[in-house]
């Protein structure tokens, strides 16, 4: 906030590249802030929720968006995408007076979708377009030691995202560079973790110079 995010994202990334925090922490964070901060929360990979859903509480009080990645997610992966869509909103009751009892969804798609084997990109947009409660596509990478380019066919993919009337978030190991790049590409949102943090160390501190420094870049015209 401090730095001028429009936007403060809970992840855990320890736990991989839509690493999940702990309900504390998204707890934790949503109490430091204003509720006029969206956050948005990291709910970490599709495959990993084969257990039954325990949720606390209200715990998608005042929450904005959350996003969940599709790696190694498989053939029938519609089906339990939206059967675990399902299972979170009815697993936590919400509390009376909130923000946003139930989070939009922030579908993702990633730019090296075929080394994390996830569905691929277009069949992702288009189940995007069909899901209501679906406001927005995360581009990014799953695998954090790669650098991936967005070429042309992005280009496209993006355009047809906006079309739907969903935005479009850009992320993957962005920096500066990148950042004043890709702006052409007119995304709503510039996502980062890496370039945010001191030395660059996406899994250290948040620094308030850096994050700034990106914002300025991504307001600029």
């Amino acid at each position: 906030m401090a730095g001028g995010a429009a936007i403060i994202d809970v992840k855990e990334p320890s736990r991989g590249s839509l690493g999940m925090a702990e309900f504390s922490v998204w707890r934790a964070v949503r109490q430091a802030v204003p509720a006029s901060m969206p956050i948005s929360v990291a709910l970490g990979e599709l495959k990993a929720w084969w257990r039954p859903v325990r949720l606390p509480p209200g715990c998608w009080s005042e929450i904005a968006f959350r996003k969940l990645g599709l790696a190694c997610a498989g053939p029938d992966w519609r089906d339990r995408w939206r059967d675990l869509r399902e299972r979170l909103d009815a697993g936590a009751a919400s509390r009376p007076g909130t923000l946003s009892a139930q989070p939009d969804w922030a579908a993702v798609v990633y730019l090296d979708w075929e080394a994390a084997r996830a569905p691929e990109p277009d069949a992702i947009i288009r189940e995007a377009a069909a899901i209501e409660d679906c406001a927005g596509v995360l581009f990014d990478t799953w695998d954090k030691s790669r650098r991936h380019d967005y070429d042309a066919s992005w280009g496209q993919r993006i355009a047809r995202v906006k079309a739907s009337g969903r935005f479009v978030a850009l992320a993957g190991s962005l920096d500066l560079e990148a950042i004043g790049r890709l702006r052409t590409l007119e995304p709503d949102v510039f996502a980062v973790r890496g370039a945010a943090c001191r030395a660059g160390d996406r899994r250290g501190p948040i620094d308030p110079e850096r994050v700034a420094r990106l914002a300025a870049a991504a307001a600029r015209g």
